[in-house]
Parts: C-alpha cells; structure tokens; sequence
C-alpha cells in the first residue's frame, strides 16, 4: 500500500477542480447508499445494511465490490475514480481482517464502523455536484474524511503481526503533513527505527494518521478557499476592464490612447496637419483605440502565461489553482495596458519623448500586457506556498500559515 494519502490534481473545470489522494477512495451504485446499521452475516461476507425509510438496500461493501466503470464515471471528476480504488481496497482489507480472526469480540462492530464509512463515501462520490457544491468542496471533502476515517479505524482491525510492515507508511504519511517535532511523529519515528511495531503501538499508529488527515484537510481547505478568492477576483477584474473598454469604445476621448511624438508633432506644425498618432493609425481617436488596446494587452498576457507555465511544476492535491491563476492574468493585461499608455501620454515618465507612431503604441500595450507578470507573480508566490503545504508529494510539512 502506498504512503497515504498522494493526490493528483484535476482541471478547476472538471467538477470540484479535484485532486487525487494516491491511496484513498470510494464507489458507488445507482441510488445513494444507506448508511444504517449492518448485521455481518459471516466471516470475510460483506454485511448488509438494515432497512431505512422501508425499503431494503445493498450493503455498502456490495455497493462497492459490485460497482461498475459506468458507475464511477457517471459524473466528471477524477477524484470519484480515486475514491472508489481506495474504497475497495479498504473493503477488501476489512472483510480479510474479519476472515481471519471471526471469533475474536470488538472486531465486528469495527468492521460495521469502517462499512459505514465506506457506504458514505461512496454516496457522496455518486451524487452529481452543482456549483454550490464544487466552491464549497463539500462532496470532495465528505468523501475523503470518510475514507480517512476508514484507513484509520482499519488499522484498529489488522491484525498485529501486520502493524510493523505497514508503520513506515503511516509514517511517511505524517512527515508530509506534520511537523517535524510533533511528538506523536517522533514517537512513532523511534518506534519504526526499533523495528518492533506490536499492539501495544496501534493507538499510535492511528493517532498519527488521525493528526495526518487533519492537517491534510485543513490544507486542501486553504487551496480550495484561495482558489475561489482568485476566481472572485477575476470576476471582478473582468467587470471592471469591460467597463473601461466599453466606455473607450463609446467616448473614444474619455480614455485617451492617442500619442503626441516629438517627431510627429514637428512634421504637424510644418504641415499642417493633426499632431497625434492613435492605436487605430487615425489622426484623431476612434472607438476602436481602446478595444484594440486591450486586445494586444491580452496578447501580452497570453505571452506571459505561457511563459510561466513552461515553469510551472504541477503538484499533487486536491485543488488545482492553475486554471484560476491563468484567467487572472488576462484581465490584468487588458488592465496594465490601458493603465500604462495613460502614463505615458500623462508626460509623468521625466525623459520619455512620446509615442511616436501606431506601431510603438502597439508595441508599448503589449509589453505593458506582459509586465502584468510583475502584479500577479506575487498571487503565483502564495499559490506555491499553499500547494505546496497541501501536497504530500513536497515532503516535509514545511507551510506558511
């Protein structure tokens, strides 16, 4: 079993902009699954739930031995996959734990625990998320603490002779999360080099993951949370350079873009004619000077975009922020554009001689376009900084609160 939990992301678009624990998920079946109470009806056979609201309903280790790939790919989301590998692993695991001790008191109502656990997760990974859902994280969340609470009740059911060939996962789960001087880590770091893990460290063993889990969830939370701020934040970007544009385009002379170069001013005194450049190549501004502007803006943006994510390394969580950080950078472009030939036009800059014809400009809206890099790397930073606390792939819990 690989070190729990690993995630992989997922596109923001694609129903929860999920991210893949490695080694945690859950199925389902057509309808959402009961969650009562069990009876086992034998050693190493999946329980049965018993009846709820009147109508009788398959136990939820049958739900996922049982569930189809139409099942699980019925709604987007990559998670529901990881969910439900992880789900059936856990069943498995469960019923063989049973199988192999199906005398033994307490282990019965432990294996009914780690059902129901089970039976939730996949009832949240079978329901279809709206929008509500997807910004809150509520059924990807639902799901994983489910899955959590599972793994962690399994190793109150494994039997003891298995605790130590499965200690340094649970080990290499609570380095990722934990702080390097958490006393339950340390306790459990002494223990696996000692090489003797027995019943008398299974509390330990749990503990640990619990801590683990915990601080995994409370991170995923920080990315979720500031992956909606972004997208608010482009809302509201978005809405403003639309404005901006559209009342350029109605009253060209509200927002100045038209250039008064030294060199053209000189030939308009000797001939005569209007002394200034505009984006559109007219002598007097139009209403396509603004438009035109925040469209070679974007064209900047774009440039910048993709520049950073020719570096961009992709790490491993629930939550992706690269679509959100991506859709920040356009409205910002279209806005360090219009905002940066009104400097220039204002005389502001000491030594700058003017724009001197459309092609500089141009050439000016889009480099300001790309210097919108300058603004949003500082929102890429604490993008970094949270994945990288959410992501069990960067090692050691070293996050910025």
């Amino acid at each position: 079993m690989a070190p729990d939990p690993a995630v992989r992301s997922d596109e923001a678009a694609e129903d929860g902009a999920d991210a893949v624990p490695r080694t945690d998920g859950a199925p389902t079946t057509d309808g959402a699954p009961t969650t009562d109470g069990a009876d086992v009806r034998g050693p190493g056979e999946a329980a049965r739930p018993a009846k709820s609201g009147g109508n009788d309903g398959p136990g939820a280790l049958d739900d996922i031995a049982g569930l189809s790939e139409q099942d699980v790919l019925r709604w987007p989301g990559v998670w529901r996959v990881h969910i439900a590998s992880r789900a059936q692993e856990i069943a498995a695991d469960a019923g063989r734990c049973l199988a192999a001790r199906p005398d033994e008191r307490g282990l019965r109502p432990l294996h009914t625990a780690i059902e129901r656990h089970l039976a939730a997760a996949a009832r949240y990974a079978h329901e279809r998320q709206g929008w509500r859902r997807w910004l809150t994280g509520q059924a990807i969340e639902a799901a994983w603490s489910n899955i959590y609470g599972a793994t962690i009740l399994l190793y109150g059911l494994l039997p003891a002779g298995e605790l130590n060939a499965r200690a340094p996962e649970v080990l290499a789960t609570g380095r990722a999360y934990l702080p390097a001087d958490d006393a339950r880590l340390v306790g459990l770091t002494a223990r696996v080099a000692a090489g003797d893990i027995g019943e008398s460290d299974r509390s330990l063993l749990q503990a640990v993951l619990r801590a683990a889990y915990g601080m995994a969830s409370i991170e995923s939370g920080r990315v979720r949370s500031f992956r909606n701020l972004l997208l608010g934040g482009v809302a509201i970007l978005t809405l403003i350079v639309a404005g901006l544009v559209t009342v350029g385009a109605i009253w060209p002379a509200a927002i100045p873009m038209c250039g008064k170069g030294t060199l053209t001013a000189l030939l308009g005194q000797n001939m005569g004619s209007s002394s200034q450049v505009c984006p559109t190549g007219a002598g007097t501004p139009t209403h396509g000077d603004v438009p035109l502007v925040a469209l070679v803006g974007m064209l900047g943006a774009a440039l910048a975009t993709a520049t950073s994510l020719s570096t961009r390394s992709e790490l491993s969580t629930r939550y992706s922020l690269a679509v959100a950080q991506n859709l920040l950078k356009v409205p910002a472009g279209v806005a360090t554009a219009i905002v940066g030939l009104l400097i220039l036009n204002s005389g502001f800059v000491p030594g700058f001689g003017g724009l001197s014809s459309q092609t500089s400009i141009l050439v000016w809206a889009m480099v300001f376009g790309y210097a919108q890099q300058l603004v949003t790397r500082f929102v890429d930073q604490r993008a970094n900084t949270l994945l990288t606390a959410a992501s069990p792939s960067a090692g050691t819990n070293t996050s910025v609160r």
